[in-house]
């Protein structure tokens, strides 16, 4: 039990951090760590000693933040309706660091980033999250999410894509992407 409880501290802010990614509400958040963490808690006796212990609470995680998801696209919640400093994340100036530091990139980028994210669905922003910033497989990402491999590489596509559309402008204005003739593909 005490190296169940450790593993689970060692990557609770990396779990909170996916799930928040996800549904964008701290409140929301907050109940569905403690929701994913009771479940993993309770199902300890399934959890397999020689496998992926982070790809196995992703994939608690990952099923929690659908119904979540699903539940608030029931109460048909717009992005007007939260208050408006909830959601002005510090800005830099320059974004030299990108590369270096996409987490850190996400967490102070402007509304542009969140609305774009909102607008892809759920399995696409899940497959970006656990590929870019979680640094998943196609193989892991397919067991967590349950869905093929090929699935997930489409999910990837399709989400990037339309990140990109979405985002263009905005890479312009704040000096990521040079010139007026970007090509999206």
């Amino acid at each position: 039990m005490e190296k169940f409880e450790e593993l689970i501290n060692a990557h609770k802010d990396e779990f909170y951090r996916y799930i928040y990614r996800n549904v964008w509400d701290t409140s929301v958040a907050d109940d569905v760590f403690s929701e994913a963490i009771l479940v993993v808690f309770k199902n300890q006796d399934k959890f397999r000693i020689n496998s992926n212990f982070r790809a196995w609470v992703y994939k608690i995680l990952t099923n929690k933040c659908f119904i979540a998801n699903r539940e608030i696209s029931r109460r048909d919640e717009q992005l007007e309706d939260y208050e408006d400093s909830y959601y002005n994340l510090k800005e830099k100036e320059h974004y030299s660091s990108l590369l270096e530091n996409p987490k850190g990139f996400l967490e102070e980028c402007g509304d542009e980033i969140f609305i774009a994210l909102k607008k892809i669905s759920t399995a696409e922003r899940s497959s970006i999250l656990l590929k870019d910033l979680e640094h998943f497989s196609y193989k892991e990402i397919a067991s967590i999410l349950e869905i093929p491999v090929g699935t997930v590489m489409t999910h990837l596509a399709r989400g990037r894509k339309k990140l990109r559309i979405e985002l263009l402008s905005y890479a312009r204005k704040k000096g990521i992407i040079k010139g007026k003739k970007e090509v999206i593909k």
